[in-house]
């Protein structure tokens, strides 16, 4: 019996399934001491416990040691020859692995999204002629369920499904997703008439006082906000928002009287770390398609907009970058330092030369 003085860490421990033993054992998978073989089978029963650790449980950096770094190698290991016996299995009988096509399915490249027909013609109009990368994500993923991007072939150009973020608004909602808007338009438009109209703008419905005897309107129970957007071309195309009605009081509200061009509209650009997070800014009197030459979106692009311009992103500070600094990785500048380099206008440049590869040919075959 442990004196009065003695901590509960010096007590002696017993056998977590009968209680009466000293440990010996300590089970892999939840880490319950056992006195016996008896004990360990009967835990196991009991608390229907599997008896092998989780390898791919979080370990902390001050608790990763050499034999979990051991571990984790064999298990890669494990998983590199286990996928070699599938695909084994699979070549022996007949069978294509799902993912896999053209010249990936006969080497070790590793699987890529199997795009359908529409899809590669977007990801390849995209970019041979908007020159922008539009990279798809996995089926599953609720992004790429939801964007319902496509390449308008009458008039060559692209639709998008766009998603835009009001992050200074602090209760959510405060982000949305719009699709059907060709990039021809101009986010500034878009943004001041949708502040300036009022929910059930443009509803079809019959009209109080029409004539009984004439064929009635289908009334509609939607307070959907319907606007026109100019364009580029000329051409005003009605656009139905599908901004929620309490995100829209608040973006009148705080954004209100507010011209776009005041306002910071920023895209944020890929492949940089997370704790670098990199933003370039887009201007909203521009049609979409010039703003977002040699830019990499996933799925869609992401539009922030805010009355300040941000200095942290969660905990990290914030690069705002022109889009020349933002594309000069892949080699490629437009705006003022390419005209005042070689004299020619920010326009890219036609033909293959101009578009930098950024995705695979398998992307886009």
């Amino acid at each position: 019996m442990a004196e009065a003085g003695d901590s509960p860490a010096d007590a002696p421990q017993l056998c977590g399934h009968c209680g009466e033993n000293s440990p010996k054992y300590k089970c892999p998978g939840c880490l319950v001491r056992t006195c016996s073989l008896a004990c360990a089978t009967g835990h196991k029963e009991k608390t229907g416990c599997s008896g092998r650790r989780d390898r791919a449980a979080f370990v902390r950096r001050a608790d990763y040691d050499a034999n979990t770094m051991m571990s984790d190698y064999g298990l890669l290991q494990e998983l590199t020859r286990d996928h070699a016996l599938l695909r084994r299995d699979a070549e022996q009988l007949g069978i294509q692995a799902k993912g896999l096509r053209g010249p990936a399915a006969s080497n070790n490249s590793p699987p890529i999204a199997q795009l359908n027909r529409a899809q590669r013609n977007v990801v390849a109009r995209a970019k041979a002629e908007r020159q922008v990368t539009i990279r798809y994500m996995s089926p599953g993923i609720k992004r790429h369920q939801q964007n319902k991007t496509i390449w308008q072939s009458s008039a060559s150009r692209l639709v998008w499904t766009i998603e835009l973020a009001a992050p200074e608004i602090a209760e959510p909602p405060n982000q949305w997703i719009e699709s059907g808007f060709h990039d021809v338009c101009r986010l500034g438009d878009l943004w001041t008439r949708l502040l300036k109209a009022q929910p059930g703008d443009g509803v079809s419905a019959a009209k109080a006082g029409d004539d009984e005897e004439a064929p009635r309107k289908r009334a509609r129970n939607d307070d959907s906000v319907r606007i026109k957007l100019p364009s580029d071309d000329g051409k005003e195309y009605q656009f139905r928002s599908a901004i929620p009605l309490e995100l829209h009081s608040a973006l009148a509200h705080m954004f209100g009287g507010i011209p776009p061009e005041e306002l910071v509209w920023l895209i944020r650009v890929q492949d940089q770390p997370a704790n670098r997070p990199t933003f370039c800014r887009i201007d909203p009197l521009q049609p979409l398609y010039s703003q977002l030459y040699y830019q990499t979106v996933l799925e869609f692009p992401t539009v922030y907009v805010y009355k300040q311009e941000p200095a942290t992103w969660g905990a990290y500070a914030v690069t705002i970058e022109a889009p020349c600094t933002a594309v000069a990785a892949v080699g490629t500048c437009s705006g003022q330092d390419k005209e005042a380099s070689d004299g020619h206008s920010d326009a890219p440049a036609a033909g293959p030369a101009a578009v930098p590869q950024l995705v695979q040919s398998d992307d886009v075959a």
